[in-house]
C-alpha cells in the first residue's frame, strides 16, 4: 500500500509540475505582448513627430523654390539678389537645425537595461485579482512628462451664451462630451439639452449644427473622419459623416449584445477601429466592431457606472463614477491599475468626463467640485483650476473637457452662461 501512495503522491507531482511550467509560459507571454504593445506605440509617437519635421521641411523647400522663381523671373538688381541670398541662407539654417530635430526624433534606447527586462519576463508575478502586475512601465525608458498646466488658471477665450432655442446657432443647452477633428481643429458638441451636434473652429466661432435622429446626445468621439456620438435616452449609438449626414444608428434599451441601458462615453480604438461604449446603468463597457456589431464587454462586476472611456494603442482607460476611479487596462483588456480613488488628498466628486494628453497625464472635469484636475499616469494629483462661478476662469458643474492639437484644454458647463472656454 505504501508504494501505491508513493506513487500517487508522485503522479500528482508530475501534474502540478507540468502546471506551474504552463502557467510560467503564459505569464510569459503575455507579459511579452504587453511589451510588443509598448513598444509599437512609441514607434507610433516616433513616426508621427517625423512626419510633422518632414512637413515643415517641406514648406521650407517650397518657399525657398518659390524666392528661386521670383529672383530668376522678375529681380535683376543687385541688392535684391542680396536680400535672396540671405533668405536663401536663413532657410537652409532653420532645415539644418529641423533635419538635426529629426535625426534626434528617430534615436530609440534599445540598451542592455532593456535586454535585462526582457529575460526577467517569465518571473513577472501576475495579480490575482488584475491578471496583469500593478506597477507596468508605460513606456520603457520613457520618463512621465507634464506640461505646464499651472499656467492655464485663466481662459484664452471663452465662446457660447446658455440657449434653450433648439434653432438657434452656438447656443448651449447642458452640454456633454466634446470631440476635437484634429486635422481641421473644428469642435463638435454633443448639446444634449437642444438635441443636435452643433460644431465649432478652433478660435470658438460657430460653423454648423445638425441633429438626424438624436435623443439626448452625451459622448461624442471622432475617428476616421467619422462622428460616434451616444444616445442617452435613446439608448443607441450613430454614427454621422463629419458634415452630420447620419450613416448608421444601433442599439435599443436592454442589457444584450448592441443594447444599452444610458450609455454615456464613447471612444475607437486607432489600433482596430473597435467602438468601445460606457453602457452606464448596465455597468459595464460595451465593444463594438467598426460596422457596430458586438464584439465583447469589458467590466463585468468590475464597474459601477461607467462615465467615459479613452483608448490608445496599449491601453484603455475608464471613468467610474461609483468611487470615483480611473481603471487602467492593457489593449488586450489586462487590468493593470487602478488610479485616483477617493480619498488621499485627492477629493473628486463627480466627475464625468476627461482626456489625456500624449504623456498620458489625466486631465479630468469635477462636476460638483467645480474644477478641473490633472492627474499623471500614476494618479497622483499635480495640478487644479477653476472654483464655483459665472465669471472667468471659473466653473458652474463643468463637463465635457478635451485637448486640441495645440495643447489647449476645452471645457463646457452644464449651467455657466458662458459655456465654453478655451485654457
Amino acid at each position: 500500500m505504501a508504494s501505491v501512495e508513493v506513487k500517487r503522491n508522485f503522479i500528482e507531482q508530475v501534474k502540478e509540475s507540468r502546471s506551474k511550467i504552463r502557467d510560467c509560459f503564459k505569464k510569459s507571454h503575455e507579459a511579452l505582448q504587453l511589451r510588443e504593445s509598448i513598444l509599437l506605440s512609441r514607434i507610433d509617437e516616433i513616426e508621427k513627430e517625423y512626419n510633422i519635421k518632414n512637413e515643415e521641411m517641406q514648406e521650407l523647400l517650397e518657399a525657398l523654390n518659390k524666392s528661386k522663381s521670383l529672383i530668376t523671373d522678375t529681380l535683376t538688381s543687385n541688392k535684391l539678389k542680396a536680400t535672396h541670398r540671405g533668405l536663401e541662407s536663413l532657410i537652409n539654417k532653420q532645415l539644418e537645425e529641423l533635419s538635426a530635430d529629426t535625426d534626434n526624433s528617430i534615436e530609440f534606447e534599445w540598451n542592455n537595461q532593456f535586454e535585462a527586462d526582457i529575460e526577467q519576463l517569465g518571473s513577472i508575478m501576475l495579480n490575482s485579482e488584475t491578471n496583469l502586475s500593478l506597477n507596468p512601465t508605460f513606456p520603457p525608458q520613457v520618463k512621465p512628462v507634464v506640461p505646464n498646466y499651472k499656467a492655464k488658471q485663466l481662459p484664452t477665450a471663452y465662446y457660447c451664451k446658455k440657449s434653450t432655442d433648439k434653432k438657434a446657432p452656438g447656443g448651449l443647452n447642458y452640454p456633454r462630451g466634446i470631440a476635437i477633428h484634429y486635422q481641421t481643429g473644428k469642435i463638435y458638441i454633443a448639446d444634449f439639452g437642444n438635441n443636435r451636434v452643433q460644431v465649432f473652429s478652433s478660435n470658438g466661432d460657430y460653423f454648423f449644427m445638425f441633429s438626424g435622429k438624436m435623443n439626448n446626445p452625451w459622448g461624442i468621439c471622432i475617428s476616421q473622419n467619422k462622428v460616434f456620438v451616444t444616445q442617452y435616452s435613446g439608448n443607441c449609438i450613430n454614427k454621422y459623416e463629419l458634415e452630420g449626414k447620419l450613416i448608421k444608428s444601433v442599439g435599443s434599451k436592454g442589457n444584450g449584445g448592441v443594447q444599452f441601458y444610458y450609455p454615456q462615453g464613447i471612444d475607437v480604438s486607432d489600433r482596430n477601429s473597435n467602438v468601445y461604449v460606457c453602457d452606464c446603468y448596465n455597468d459595464r463597457v460595451q465593444i463594438l466592431t467598426q460596422e457596430l456589431k458586438f464584439h465583447s464587454m469589458l467590466g463585468i462586476g468590475l464597474f459601477k457606472y461607467p462615465r467615459d472611456v479613452k483608448v490608445t494603442r496599449d491601453r484603455v482607460l475608464v471613468l467610474d463614477g461609483s468611487d470615483p476611479c480611473v481603471f487602467v487596462f492593457t489593449s488586450d483588456h489586462f487590468l493593470t491599475n487602478k488610479l485616483i480613488t477617493r480619498g488621499g488628498g485627492k477629493q473628486t466628486n463627480i466627475p464625468y468626463c476627461f482626456d489625456i494628453d500624449r504623456y498620458y497625464n489625466i486631465i479630468m472635469s469635477d462636476y460638483y467640485n467645480h474644477c478641473v484636475y490633472v492627474f499623471n499616469q500614476e494618479g497622483e494629483q499635480i495640478h487644479k483650476f477653476g472654483k464655483q462661478g459665472q465669471g472667468i476662469g471659473e466653473f458652474y458643474c463643468p463637463y465635457g473637457i478635451a485637448l486640441d492639437n495645440t495643447g489647449h484644454i476645452i471645457v463646457v458647463c452644464e449651467k455657466n452662461t458662458n459655456c465654453l472656454q478655451f485654457f
